[in-house]
């Protein structure tokens, strides 16, 4: 990895940038699928099994010659409606909105993962419930807030 380059190559010349300079913490790097499982296990969803609340759709294929292998995990339980943040919605009225969620649900922090998910909770809500306990506005659950914080320092979907 050390000895890897970016190489651009532009009308003024070429530039190469060592890869490790460009992107210096590729060692820290943790696939979304280990992710999804280690925000399971240190959120207050961890009181629930995740295969009540979740089906894997699992996917094989090649690539560049090496067999890979990932997931894509489905709810088995969606809220009535996709939360979505809209101009003027105060950040408290989100975390009655992610309340009411994680009730219909039935799972604590069940938001979160609907969020990751992809399209039942816009990401933008997460961003904004972050900046709010940035703020001491809003409090969550310290383990939930801890998995939220890292998530918006390194957002993951799927």
């Amino acid at each position: 990895m050390e000895q890897r380059v970016i190489r651009e190559v532009r009308p003024d010349g070429a530039r190469e940038t060592p890869f490790l300079e460009a992107v210096p913490d590729w060692f820290e790097h943790v696939p979304r699928e280990v992710r999804f499982f280690q925000d399971w296990e240190e959120s207050s969803a961890s009181a629930s099994r995740v295969f009540t609340h979740w089906a894997l759709d699992i996917r094989e294929y090649e690539h560049r010659g090496e067999r890979e292998v990932c997931f894509i995990p489905r709810p088995l339980r969606v809220p009535n409606e996709r939360l979505q943040i809209s101009d003027g919605t105060s950040v408290h009225n989100l975390m009655d909105r992610i309340e009411a969620s994680d009730r219909e649900v039935g799972l604590p922090f069940g938001w979160f993962f609907l969020m990751i998910h992809g399209n039942w909770v816009d990401p933008d809500v997460g961003n904004a419930i972050a900046q709010g306990l940035k703020a001491n506005r809003v409090r969550l659950p310290d383990c939930d807030a801890a998995v939220l914080l890292r998530w918006v320092g390194r957002t993951y979907g799927f």
